[in-house]
């Protein structure tokens, strides 16, 4: 009666090896203590605390921590559109309409590629909060553009972009606002 070993078949009998069972074999638990310990030495550091969340772009830096006043300025995407104006009241009303055009045409520019740039974009805004310094509101927008140029046009063509959603937390006093990217909120549709 022929018994089959297992993970085997019949031609491999009882005491036969594969070549690559036989390097497996030869491996002594010394010869891999190096080769783990240069793994531990690559991958140092990628196992610890995770990195900030990535920015599009160079966004103002709380100086004063999160509970201080806000003290930066937000850089702007370049494209067609320019920030909108500060209110000159800060009330809750004023600051959801300026964040949420801050944030709409911020995303608007880092779609734009050129003048045959479709985007299509939706933001919203989240409560907006008052506080000692000002107020604060998390704006979440979603969106994406297209780029086609006639066929005669000398123009490059552009890429289909998405963005993707994306939330920040904008802090808005009387002399400063300050936008830092936060855990992304529910989608806009």
């Amino acid at each position: 009666m022929r018994h089959r070993l297992r993970g085997r078949s019949d031609a491999v009998g009882a005491g036969k090896h594969l070549p690559a069972e036989r390097e497996a074999q030869s491996v002594r638990p010394k010869s891999a203590l190096p080769v783990l310990f240069g793994l531990v030495l690559v991958t140092a550091g990628c196992a610890g605390t995770p990195a900030s969340e990535p920015t599009d772009g160079p966004t103002a830096t709380p100086t004063a921590g999160s509970a201080g006043q806000p003290t930066g300025t937000v850089d702007f995407a370049d494209g067609p559109k320019e920030p909108p104006p500060r209110p000159s009241a800060l009330n809750a009303s004023s600051v959801r309409e300026y964040v949420r055009t801050h944030e709409y045409r911020h995303a608007y520019n880092s779609l734009w590629v050129n003048g045959y740039t479709e985007v299509t974009l939706d933001c919203r805004v989240g409560d907006v909060g008052r506080r000692a310094w000002g107020y604060e509101a998390v704006v979440t927008c979603t969106g994406s553009s297209n780029t086609r140029v006639p066929e005669n046009a000398t123009v490059t063509p552009g890429p289909h972009a998405d963005w993707f959603t994306r939330s920040y937390r904008y802090r808005v006093s009387e002399t400063a606002t300050e936008r830092t990217r936060v855990e992304n909120r529910d989608p806009v549709s």
